[in-house]
């Protein structure tokens, strides 16, 4: 099983970052990310602006993780979220039609199934 830290999330991070679309999408360096393990039961990943040292977090739960595969999808799919909050896109529904969008041009690209980024 998979032991999940702050330092492998930034890792996981930094590689799709180097990966399309994401590479196009010019993102933060994964120093500029707050990076946690959560223990959460009911939400694998989360990502929000925050109002300390770094402007973004990215929390990924190590409760529900246990395989590399599983973290670096639901890291992609924080990703998007990070995305739309730096273009400012991410008004409406927290899957609104633009996350649809990017989901599925991010899932062609790594072989990853649409229907459950959303």
């Amino acid at each position: 099983m998979l032991q999940i830290t702050p330092d492998i999330l930034a890792g996981a991070y930094d590689f799709l970052r180097e990966t399309q679309p994401y590479k196009a999408w010019k993102l933060p360096h994964s120093d500029d990310i707050e990076f946690h393990v959560t223990n959460d039961k009911s939400l694998i990943g989360h990502y929000a602006r925050t109002p300390r040292k770094m402007d973004h977090e990215i929390g990924i739960s190590g409760f529900s993780i246990a395989h590399t595969n599983t973290l670096i999808f639901y890291m992609g799919h924080e990703m998007i979220h990070l995305y739309q909050a730096i273009k400012k896109t991410d008004v409406g529904a927290m899957h609104n039609a633009e996350f649809k969008r990017l989901a599925k041009q991010v899932c062609a690209i790594h072989g990853w199934d649409w229907k459950l980024f959303i």
